[in-house]
């Protein structure tokens, strides 16, 4: 039953990463070379992840029938190789290969529209120049030089893999770009970052490890043949005898990608797509869309146990201050609330970006746009809130110590004289005395002793605008059967249980703090109520900063290509 599926991905996600998946977002190209037969054989590999892919899936379905066939599928992926054959320049001793096209294959392209990964071969092939000469410092052999400029501004990845075995038998070769600190042993393969590749094949043994070995030096290269610019490589005869069935030669062996992964280890974003699916078709007896909704809230409690999304906010503030477990469930209340309402209309932007967009696999960098922006103004407000709370923590911070009995002598003379026709005078002098045991909280935590309500507020909706993957699939694919307002339902029990979890944490941490203070002397515990408050917004602070400097650093290359597409739109 489908209900069971879901459990069991849900159950049993594995790594969110394992060892097959190879694009975590946007849309990437992988390319394997193999010099064998007087020929160079390229197996070109496109692969979109789920925040890429989904979108494009839902435009390639032209009859609505929520499915893509292969009439559908062949025609852009044909289309897509021509365009982007005159981005890939491949230079085999220096001189320009002029690639052609032999098959096309897809992998989780063809099928139902839902959140899932796939990808698309594309098995190209060239013919071999003359070998270098023998005078050369390198001997006989050949020099290939492959540049990748395809998706720079998108979201992409680029790698190259090179086969240990599947090239002629008299052949070894050096990695000579990158550098081998970015190599990676994949068994029968060694896979490098794809922009820029220089790979040297020569004839006869070698002893060259590329993972222990030093990389040629800058005047061996320079000795190589000059690289020359790439001319337009010629559109590929796509009515070639027997193109779709078989490639020339051997073909080379498939890498693994995301589409090879067993169902065990599928991602976030297919996980909470198939449970959208399930809620929005309508398909389901009630109790399976209430098991669907409990996994959304189960799901998104264990999505707030990843990285981000305040619980070190959550941490440093409701320790440094007298929070009870009120205050933490009115701070998990508020994340929830901050983290439905900006997710449902940043996802609403998202859509909007998509449709404007003539390119469905933007998808990706859009939301990477919207993420980073969001998650650096989520550390600015951070960082401002927390400066200015210290500040009005420190004026209101206590100079006395807080645990001292009070005794009070009050002397008071009464005189009354009323207006009416007779007076009297009494004075009474009479001591009070009462001694009581209070702490002096700051002013600064509330009329009532407390946290104020309105900082709380102020740190939720801080932490609860930031934007996540799993949050803009749930509305782009509620999207996509025309039920938004379903999507805001899964959407709002997905954010239930991060807030849940976020309230549990808060409650952990109130508790635990007052069994601490509890077994503190008065001394200790004084010194906590002096310097906590203060510290623990400087803290708040300090996490803002480093969401900015985070949210920079992770989204470079968003930050570049929003810089692009600035430029390219200003230039007109």
């Amino acid at each position: 039953m489908q209900w069971l599926a879901i459990l069991l991905m849900v159950c049993l996600p594995g790594n969110q990463r394992g060892d097959a998946h190879e694009l975590a977002e946007g849309i990437g190209t992988q390319t394997t070379f193999t010099i064998r037969d007087g020929q160079v054989t390229l197996l070109f590999n496109l692969g979109w992840s789920v925040p890429a892919g989904f979108p494009l899936l839902a435009n390639l379905d032209a009859d609505g029938d929520d499915r893509v066939e292969e009439e559908e599928w062949r025609p852009y992926l044909k289309t897509r190789i021509e365009t982007l054959l005159p981005q890939l320049q491949l230079q085999i001793n220096g001189q320009p290969i002029q690639l052609e096209l032999d098959l096309i294959e897809q992998a989780g392209l063809e099928g139902s529209v839902r959140a899932r990964p796939f990808d698309a071969y594309f098995t190209l092939h060239g013919s071999l120049p003359p070998l270098l000469s023998e005078s050369s410092p390198w001997g006989g052999g050949y020099w290939i030089h492959w540049l990748d400029n395809s998706f720079r501004e998108q979201t992409s990845s680029q790698y190259s893999w090179i086969p240990i075995e599947d090239h002629d038998t008299d052949l070894s070769f050096y990695i000579l770009q990158p550098d081998p600190s970015m190599f990676e042993d994949q068994g029968a393969f060694i896979r490098t970052p794809g922009r820029n590749t220089i790979l040297y094949f020569y004839q006869g043994s070698t002893t060259f490890d590329p993972f222990t070995d030093s990389a040629p030096t800058a005047a061996q290269l320079a000795s190589l043949p000059s690289a020359r610019p790439v001319a337009v490589i010629d559109e590929p005869d796509l009515n070639r005898p027997n193109l779709q069935q078989e490639a020339i030669g051997r073909p080379p062996r498939r890498f693994p990608t995301e589409t090879d992964s067993n169902p065990g280890e599928m991602g976030e974003e297919q996980q909470i797509g198939g449970l959208v699916e399930t809620i929005v078709l309508g398909k389901a007896p009630f109790w399976e869309v209430l098991l669907a909704l409990l996994l959304a809230t189960i799901y998104g409690a264990g999505h707030a146990i990843g990285p981000g999304h305040g619980k070190t906010m959550v941490a440093a503030y409701l320790v440094g201050t007298r929070g009870r477990i009120r205050d933490a469930v009115i701070l998990g209340m508020v994340v929830t609330f901050a983290h439905t309402v900006s997710i449902f209309l940043l996802g609403l932007l998202l859509l909007g970006l998509i449709e404007a967009s003539t390119d469905k696999t933007t998808s990706a960098t859009f939301q990477n746009w919207i993420t980073t922006i969001f998650s650096f103004g989520s550390g600015a407000l951070l960082a401002i809130f927390g400066l200015f709370l210290a500040q009005r923590r420190w004026r209101a911070r206590p100079t006395h110590d807080p645990s001292h009995d009070h005794s009070h002598d009050h002397s008071h003379d009464h005189s009354h004289d009323p207006s009416h026709d007779h007076s009297h005078d009494h004075s009474h002098d009479h001591p009070h005395d009462h001694s009581h045991d209070h702490s002096h909280l700051p002013a600064g935590w509330g009329q009532d002793g407390e946290v104020r309500f309105r900082d709380l507020v102020t740190l939720g909706v801080s932490g609860g605008i930031v934007p996540c993957p799993a949050g803009f699939t749930i509305v782009l694919v509620a999207a996509h059967f025309q039920a938004l307002w379903l999507g805001l339902i899964v959407l709002s029990f997905f954010s239930l249980g991060l807030g849940l979890m976020l309230i549990g944490i808060g409650c952990v941490l109130v508790l635990g703090k007052e069994r601490l203070l509890e077994r503190a002397g008065a001394p200790l515990k004084s010194r906590f109520l002096q310097l906590a408050p203060v510290v623990s917004a400087l803290l708040v602070s300090l996490i803002g900063v480093w969401f900015c400097v985070d949210s920079l650093t992770q989204g470079r290359e968003p930050i570049a290509q929003m810089l692009r597409a600035l430029a390219s739109y200003l230039d007109g």
